[in-house]
């Protein structure tokens, strides 16, 4: 089977998403799969591009060709399966998809939601993220996978956190906080902060005098408006800590310092939720009502300790769990231990796994397809 991974952004180290499948490609059966990467961009001369390049059995430099150039080269390497690792983000090449005659495509990891194009055959997703009950509002057929869609490449690429590196540990105090401090976590884009969300987090704080909340420093003017907003809901505002971004090789051994990290409910932690648990760090989430907003709930239950009460059933309570774990020294210490013990072995984390479920996917996908079928939605069992 032919399968072209389509990148608008060329694959580059800026996005997350040659940061997460930068092995993916070389783990790919090749008695089943053959691998064409289609880079829409130039090269940056990362190591993750490098890795993804090196993946393939066929790869087309697009960056210099037209969208037609590119379709007829996709359909010349007889491809199977066109696979869009962009939809609507950054660099994105939609128009190649709906150019090239290939006989399915689909979404996968770019693009957290519906494309909302009769083009596309296919979303790539897992039971929590895109539920039964929520088919009705996806153009695609899904492709249920059995642990997180959302695969990752920490196993390879970040093991810092296992001690294999050189790199000094930061202390708690160097970050900003006591021995004492309850560190509330939360990583995500500031404009995935909600008004709503933050009220809990407000009440969180409190509740609990040693709780703090930690963020990074995206803006200069939100970190102002928040201590401000915090303030207005009775909360000294440096109970807010602010940490500028850390590079790559101290980011994973400092956000491990974080007791619990709080999700975004409006839009979740994606990739950086995927982090935090290879951190050690537990997960509070909150689904909501679109694909962006479930995510992180198919990480947790992708891990093999994480119990069900970190995924709330509302705002009430995702507050009164917060406040229980804060206050429960012993069962968040059991929680990260866990977490950081199962590493090597969750089915979060391993990439081969992961990998081999798209491909039972894929297959699936074609079977529907030789039968003179139309797409149908196709769920892959563990």
């Amino acid at each position: 089977m032919m399968v072209a991974y389509v990148n608008g952004a060329g694959f580059h180290n800026g996005t997350t998403t040659a940061r997460c499948l930068q092995s993916m490609f070389s783990m790919h059966d090749r008695k089943r799969v053959r691998v064409v990467g289609v880079a829409g961009s130039g090269d940056d001369a990362s190591p993750e591009r490098a890795s993804i390049k090196a993946g393939c059995d066929v790869w087309v430099d697009a960056d210099t060709m037209t969208v037609t150039e590119v379709a007829r080269r996709i359909e010349a390497e007889g491809v199977h399966i066109m696979v869009d690792t962009t939809g609507y983000t950054m660099k994105q090449k939609t128009e190649i998809l709906a150019v090239a005659r290939a006989p399915i495509v689909l979404s996968f990891h770019g693009f957290p939601g519906t494309m909302g194009a009769h083009f596309v055959h296919y979303l790539a997703a897992d039971r929590l993220t895109t539920p039964p009950e929520h088919q009705s509002f996806y153009t695609e057929m899904s492709a249920i996978l059995p642990e997180t869609y959302l695969i990752n490449d920490h196993k390879q690429s970040r093991r810092e956190v296992l001690g294999e590196g050189r790199t000094p540990v930061p202390s708690r105090k160097e970050l900003g906080f006591s021995t004492d401090d309850v560190i509330l976590a939360s990583f995500n884009q500031l404009y995935k902060i909600d008004p709503e969300v933050f009220e809990v987090w407000m009440r969180v704080l409190k509740e609990v005098p040693a709780a703090k909340i930690w963020m990074l420093r995206f803006s200069h003017a939100a970190e102002v408006y928040l201590k401000a907003s915090a303030k207005k809901h009775g909360v000294d505002g440096d109970r807010i800590v602010f940490s500028n971004k850390f590079p790559k090789e101290t980011e994973l051994l400092a956000k491990g310092h974080a007791d619990l990290f709080l999700d975004t409910p409006l839009f979740n932690a994606h990739t950086t939720g995927g982090d935090v648990l290879w951190a050690g760090v537990p997960i509070l989430t909150l689904p909501g009502d679109n694909f962006a907003s479930r995510v992180a709930s198919g990480l947790v239950t992708s891990t093999e300790s994480l119990p069900r009460l970190t995924i709330a059933r509302n705002l009430e309570d995702y507050g009164d769990v917060a406040v229980r774990l804060c206050k429960n020294t012993k069962r968040r210490t059991a929680m990260a231990e866990s977490l950081r013990s199962e590493r090597e072995r969750a089915p979060i984390f391993d990439t081969r796994k992961l990998t081999g479920n798209v491909e039972v996917a894929m297959r699936l996908m074609w079977d529907v397809h030789a039968a003179g079928e139309k797409p149908m939605h196709c769920i892959v069992r563990s």
